[in-house]
């Protein structure tokens, strides 16, 4: 059981260190998208009560705009650690048992520009411990420090970060005599960047600093949620107006599918019409008239032969005869412009004479009725139009 839990515990801080760099680099993405003069102060709460030393005492401070108001202070030059205890509490009860925060004087700080390349802004703070050697008189374990990011040249591969140190001794000495009063501070910041009203360098180790209480968590998320909720709305309010004008249109649309129903019934019964009236001339077209396609044999057989049986059915006419040149017919009929693919449809027999007996068969050939009837159109149309007169000389 041990065992698993262990195992849970390694991949959930594994899934956390993969998770952690992503959501600091979307912030970081996000952020920059926001303009500069819309963007939250990083400021320390203003109902925060500042303490520091001057002249070997604990000295309280308010601070509001540019104004910064004593309240009093606590010597520890005279008196013992309790009596500098009841003092202390009795002016801290005084203002209302405000939270605290240190308050540095300005020349105590160093501040200083450093760039770095693009690519420390994902450890920023770490690579800065590992830099103040360099870029300080001080080490990690010899002082506080913080920064803030002044703008990141991508073009240069070059980030601009404003650097904050401040020596650990004298820092110490109050946050180990507030420690023994039973205060946490909740900063610790330099006076002029107090007093000012652009952006204040935290120095508080991260260690130290407060965590996040749950009522941000959870404003956080309700913002969140709002947000969402809002995006939601802003999706669906479009497709609810579409939806309306769709269910405003259905009976539109169902008039003009019943209209266009009577025109298509009214269109199929004219072309059943038309196919019904057309019917009698199309077929004339398809075939010739029999008496036309009597004379076109009797116009191709040759004198020497005699048709015995003549049988149309359909488009094929089928011949039965004798003849004295039986090679010739299908020569013959080959050339007709009614008839064509003829063949015999039985061996030839020999008769007496050098008669031959033949069978033939013959197809008619296929016209274009609709060409036909534009053309039987054309020349009623001809007919109809009235005569020009005619122009008279000079």
């Amino acid at each position: 059981m041990a065992t698993s839990t262990s195992s849970r515990r390694r991949q959930r801080k594994r899934a956390n260190a993969g998770l952690k760099p992503f959501l600091r680099w979307w912030g970081r993405e996000l952020a920059a998208l926001v303009p500069p003069t819309l963007r939250p102060k990083n400021r320390p709460p203003t109902r925060l009560v500042w303490a520091g030393m001057d002249g070997g005492a604990i000295v309280l401070w308010r601070v509001a705009g540019s104004a910064c108001t004593e309240i009093g202070r606590v010597d520890l030059a005279t008196g013992d650690a309790a009596d500098h205890r009841i003092a202390f509490r009795a002016l801290h009860d005084k203002v209302g048992a405000p939270r605290l925060g240190v308050c540095l004087p300005s020349a105590q700080v160093l501040r200083k520009e450093v760039v770095l390349p693009l690519a420390a802004a994902e450890n920023l703070h770490e690579v800065l411990g590992f830099e103040l050697g360099r870029q300080t008189p001080f080490t990690t374990n010899q002082a506080y420090y913080d920064q803030r990011v002044l703008r990141a040249d991508r073009a240069g591969n070059r980030l601009h970060v404003l650097l904050g140190v401040a020596p650990r001794a004298e820092i110490d000495i109050v946050l180990a005599q507030l420690a023994e009063w039973g205060v946490a501070p909740r900063a610790i910041v330099a006076r002029d960047e107090l007093q000012g009203r652009g952006d204040c360098l935290d120095l508080l180790p991260a260690r130290l600093r407060p965590k996040a209480s749950r009522a941000g968590l959870w404003l956080g998320v309700s913002m969140a949620a709002v947000t969402l909720l809002l995006g939601a709305a802003l999706l669906a309010i479009p497709l609810v107006k579409k939806r309306e004008v769709v269910i405003a249109l259905q009976p539109v649309l169902a008039q003009a599918q019943q209209a266009a129903a009577v025109v298509d019934g009214l269109k199929h019964e004219q072309e059943r019409l038309e196919a019904e009236h057309n019917f009698p001339v199309r077929q004339k077209l398809v075939a010739p008239p029999r008496v036309a396609l009597l004379e076109e044999i009797t116009r191709i057989l040759p004198d020497n032969t005699w048709l015995q049986q003549l049988e149309i059915r359909g488009n094929e006419v089928s011949m039965i005869g004798t003849t004295l040149s039986s090679a010739k017919l299908v020569g013959l009929f080959e050339q007709s412009v009614l008839l064509e693919n003829a063949h015999f449809k039985a061996p030839l027999v020999k008769g007496q004479g050098g008669e031959e007996r033949f069978q033939l068969g013959v197809t008619m050939k296929a016209a274009d009725p609709e060409a036909a009837l534009a053309a039987l159109r054309t020349l009623h149309q001809e007919r109809q139009a009235p005569a020009r007169p005619a122009g008279k000389k000079s």
